[in-house]
């Protein structure tokens, strides 16, 4: 990939003129404190790295995961962390320290723009939407700075929304030059529901999370198959839709078992679960070191969602070889290949979810083939050196548009 030729017009975050063989400076920025948005920020920015011509620089927040990712790398990645606030955002101590924290919002946007200027950026790019980027939108509106958003989801999740982080996805929206997303599912929600030109939106998949579970899967013949509902437990996620199903499995003779790994409120399902039989539940944050065996010790990802966007935890499942069976809502059907790399539900009912874990675990066969062009699918379309490059393609049309803009 050829490094891109900039014009001869200053540029508008006040770089001299740059050289055609000069680096695309692209500054990736995500000021979450862990979980997946860290984790897929780091693997743009490693793959980011690998592509001619780009020079990754990364914001990130004091002393947290991404931070601590980023350090990890073997080569240098210059990174610039920021304060936000201290504590678990989950407890009520967080909480108060968060909006303590806001209080902190210009010193934020004074120390981003200062990076921007003094390492030249071209391009920025906010992987994962956060209520602390108001800081920066000042600022990058002074400097002219091209700006891509890498947009998860067009409307927040039912249960996952609050009015502070509805208008800074208002403002963040119609701060980018540029938009990604990740299913076109949530490409049609963002041009219907937001407004915002296709021209200005680009479709780029979830890569695949690799936790060291690889590997073809077939169908246990010393114990039961084990079905797997991973991830935050959330109202959205249908995890009762799922005890439902289970229920009807077993009452019908059905030998399989189920984990259910993840934090959240259990309180709601705790009669559904009562008396269930091979349930084993892990009500917790689950760490990167545990998921690995998590889903080598599992046959069947289960994503019981009444709502979706997309999943990163069908593209971690596709990586494992773990056949997946989801419902049919959001971008999961573009994940899920159905009858390919697992089997996407007729409905959104218990018994349709039921009957196609029933029909995977029936047929070793499909399962099997599930299995191989699932893991054929992580690599070839879903591997990070092709999202990134992607991600870096985006960007430097981005910036070519914003130059023409300013010659025109």
């Amino acid at each position: 990939m050829t490094s891109l030729a900039l014009s001869q017009s200053p540029a508008r975050n006040g770089r001299a003129t740059a050289l055609k063989d000069e680096p695309l400076r692209a500054l990736f920025w995500h000021w979450g404190r862990g979980g997946a948005g860290s984790k897929y920020t780091f693997e743009l920015v490693r793959a980011a790295a690998t592509c001619d011509g780009v020079e990754p620089h990364v914001s990130a927040v004091e002393n947290c995961e991404l931070a601590q990712l980023i350090r990890s790398l073997p080569m240098a990645t210059p990174l610039c962390e920021i304060q936000t606030f201290a504590g678990a955002k989950d407890t009520i101590t967080g909480k108060l320290a968060a909006l303590r924290g806001l209080a902190g919002i210009a010193r934020i946007g004074r120390q981003f723009e200062a990076y921007v200027k003094d390492n030249q950026i071209d391009v920025v790019i906010c992987t994962m939407l956060s209520i602390w980027d108001v800081a920066v939108l000042p600022a990058l509106r002074r400097m002219g700075t091209p700006f891509v958003l890498v947009m998860h989801d067009a409307t927040p999740h039912p249960g996952d929304s609050y009015p502070f982080r509805r208008l800074a996805m208002r403002h963040e929206i119609a701060a980018a030059d540029g938009v990604v997303v990740l299913t076109d599912h949530v490409r049609r929600q963002a041009m219907q529901r937001h407004g915002i030109a296709a021209e200005r939106l680009w479709t780029i998949p979830h890569g695949s999370f690799d936790f060291g579970a690889q590997g073809l899967r077939k169908l246990p013949r010393d114990r039961h198959p084990r079905l797997l509902f991973f991830g935050r437990i959330l109202a959205y996620k249908g995890l009762g839709l799922l005890l439902e199903a289970y229920h009807e499995l077993r009452r019908d003779g059905v030998k399989v078992d189920l984990d259910i790994m993840g934090s959240g409120d259990i309180a709601p399902y705790a009669p559904m679960l009562a008396g269930l039989e091979g349930v084993r539940l892990t009500n917790r944050w689950i760490d990167d070191g545990e998921i690995g065996a998590a889903l080598a010790d599992a046959e069947i990802m289960v994503l019981p969602y009444v709502e979706a966007s997309q999943s990163g935890v069908a593209a971690a499942a596709a990586a494992a070889g773990m056949p997946t069976v989801a419902t049919p809502v959001g971008g999961l059907t573009e994940q899920v290949r159905h009858e390919e790399t697992g089997l996407v539900c007729d409905e959104v009912t218990a018994p349709s979810l039921a009957n196609a874990i029933r029909r995977l675990i029936a047929s070793p066969q499909l399962y099997e083939t599930c299995s191989a062009r699932a893991l054929a699918h992580a690599r070839e379309d879903l591997g990070w050196g092709t999202i990134g490059a992607r991600m870096v393609d985006v960007a430097r049309e981005t910036v070519r548009r914003a130059q023409a803009e300013r010659r025109a």
